[in-house]
């Protein structure tokens, strides 16, 4: 391809995320996250019980968080696996509250 000219695609910055739009080309969107896991590297299972995961959320949006990431699995390499019904019976009540 010697001489080939690629262009590059252009991507348009908005993404609609829920009910919102958020345009990353003029704006900075903050994330938190609440671990909703009792290994958590991060918190020690700080907010693994329900009613601290549900604190943890509404204090992140409350300090200005655009959305918060709820995890129900420690992503580690020391961890084991869980299965998919336990990672929503841990995330799915957060989100309810």
């Amino acid at each position: 391809m010697s001489g080939a000219h690629i262009t590059p695609e252009i991507i348009s910055p908005v993404r609609r995320i829920g009910r919102r739009e958020f345009d990353f080309g003029r704006q900075v969107a903050i994330m938190a996250i609440v671990n909703r896991t009792p290994n958590s590297f991060h918190d020690q299972g700080s907010t693994y019980e329900l009613d601290r995961a549900v604190a943890a959320a509404v204090r992140a949006v409350d300090e200005g968080a655009d959305w918060v990431d709820i995890g129900g699995f420690a992503f580690s390499a020391a961890q084991a696996a869980i299965g998919v019904e336990e990672e929503i019976e841990r995330v799915a009540p957060v989100i309810a509250e």
